[in-house]
């Protein structure tokens, strides 16, 4: 080879690696190697702000329509079902669409990019009525990524969780609540279920049980009720025409629940109660498996779906549970004299720890301790003639100027009360308040026992027994048949030490 011969190969490897070096490379088709956008920072694909969008329809792969219109300032679903829509959930949807970023652009798309055969397609109303259409294909084998086209565009990809979201998105976005009415409209309730009639009625502002018993309702624990109820949210939905249908045993509830709107009348029938076609039900039946973790449940609007077993045991009340708090007033100003007896029990022993029920029925006082306290008489004035001369009085102006309760048991004569504790102590009566009621006493045996005796100006004479068990269990009392738990802060203030404080 000669030295021409060597410069015009070498010319020419040059002019081939320019070639290769400056010309860029075509795209590769396959979606593999396309080229991706970092998430976040590809250009929006659908020039529509979320607040534009009026309604939604999403199609999947087997024609299964979810479509949701806004009707107002909340949202409907239309299809499957004519329902009420979770408003956030459906607005945090149409947001999501709406601020979709391309996260690159095949160019071409491959065969395999499903948009003609799309896994989903999602029409976006706006609020002059036009459409936006995205259609969304197939996922790539790499990357979480799926192929997208809107309306007539370019395919680009997006980000492949948006389809775990669509997927559920007929249940999802459906309100899952079963009952739609305001708390406030609520005027009577009824619980039925195999072993009990509970009806309460609400009078004005106030509650009142009429079935089992007349007894006055704790307004505040019936009114959270009835919140719970109208809040009852299904866990599914079930069809119409499903077959787990001929297990849901409706017509032997576990649990019916009846809401009235209506007014009740001002005496209490005692007839049995009928359902208007206004009131709204809740009809539990059996639950769905062995677990008894969920239950069917049908509303008075046909209705059917599942609830959680802990829905349930919420709604089971009886009228101890619903029962007026507040057990007794007497009102402090009223009383005359107070008399506490607080009985001490000796610590039990090993055997008598393990048998609650023969160490309660064979207890002995290992002490006692008595107050008793009366008002101390208004000073008199005299008419005429004094008679201090001839009687004295025996209860010295100053004392009677320094307190308005005396001791009378033991006699204390120059023992001066605390008037202020006196008050804390009576206004734990007015009213005295239950924490929850209960069936019966436990049956355990107690540390203390307290009988506390009111009397007021009218002689009414009121006795109540507060008893502390053993091991720091809830402290209970016991007051005109009725058993009932107390705050710990009653035994505080019936162990105060009223002396006064020199």
């Amino acid at each position: 080879m000669n030295f021409k011969t060597t410069i015009v190969l070498l010319i020419a490897l040059l002019v081939v690696g320019s070639f290769f070096l400056f010309t860029p490379k075509s795209p590769n088709p396959s979606a593999e190697q396309a080229t991706q956008t970092p998430p976040g920072q590809g250009k929006k694909l659908i020039d529509l702000q979320s607040a534009q969008v009026k309604g939604i329809t999403i199609i999947d792969a087997d024609g299964n329509r979810t479509s949701i219109r806004q009707d107002g300032a909340s949202w409907k679903m239309n299809e499957p079902v004519s329902a009420a829509a979770v408003d956030w959930q459906t607005q945090d949807l149409i947001r999501t669409i709406c601020d979709l970023r391309s996260q690159g652009q095949p160019d071409p798309p491959p065969p395999d990019a499903g948009l003609d055969k799309p896994q989903y397609t999602i029409d976006l109303i706006g609020s002059d009525d036009k459409s936006t259409r995205l259609i969304i294909g197939n996922k790539t084998s790499i990357g979480d990524v799926m192929y997208a086209k809107v309306d007539s565009g370019d395919v680009n990809l997006i980000d492949s969780s948006l389809a775990k979201t669509l997927k559920t998105a007929a249940d999802d976005l459906r309100d899952k609540h079963l009952l739609t009415a305001g708390t406030t409209d609520i005027k009577q309730i009824r619980i039925i279920t195999p072993t009990q009639i509970l009806e309460a009625v609400k009078q004005g502002e106030h509650w009142q049980i009429t079935k089992p018993n007349q007894i006055p309702g704790d307004s505040e624990s019936i009114s959270s009720l009835v919140s719970t109820i109208i809040g009852t949210e299904a866990t599914e939905f079930v069809k119409s025409d499903s077959d787990e249908l001929a297990f849901a045993r409706f017509d032997h509830p576990t649990m019916q629940i009846v809401l009235s709107s209506e007014t009740p009348a001002t005496q209490p029938s005692t007839e049995p109660s009928t359902t208007s076609a206004s009131d709204l039900t809740l009809t539990i039946g059996a639950p769905d498996s062995l677990a008894k973790d969920h239950y069917f449940v049908k509303t008075s609007s046909g209705l059917v779906a599942k609830i959680a077993k802990s829905s349930l045991d919420i709604l089971q009340k009886g009228p101890l549970d619903l029962r007026d708090r507040n057990v007794v007033t007497i009102a402090g100003p009223d009383v005359t004299s107070v008399s506490v007896v607080k009985t001490t029990y000796p610590p039990l022993s090993s055997t008598q720890a393990t048998q609650p029920s023969a160490a309660n029925m064979n207890q002995r006082p290992m002490s006692t301790h008595l107050v008793v306290l009366g008002r101390r008489p208004k000073e008199v004035k005299a008419i005429g003639p004094s008679l201090s001369a001839s009687r004295p009085t025996t209860v010295p102006a100053t004392q009677a100027a320094k307190s308005i309760w005396m001791f009378a048991i033991p006699s204390e004569p120059n023992s001066l009360v605390d008037d202020s504790k006196v008050d804390a102590l009576l206004d734990k009566f007015s009213p005295l308040r239950a924490d929850k009621y209960l069936e019966k006493a436990p049956d355990t045996a107690v540390d203390q026992k307290y009988i506390v005796t009111l009397e007021t100006k009218s002689l009414n004479k009121y006795h109540i027994e507060v008893l502390k068990p053993v091991n720091n269990a809830t402290p209970y009392a016991t007051y005109n048949g009725l058993t009932f738990e107390v705050p710990t802060t009653l035994l505080d203030t019936l162990d105060a030490d009223l002396h006064k404080t020199p």
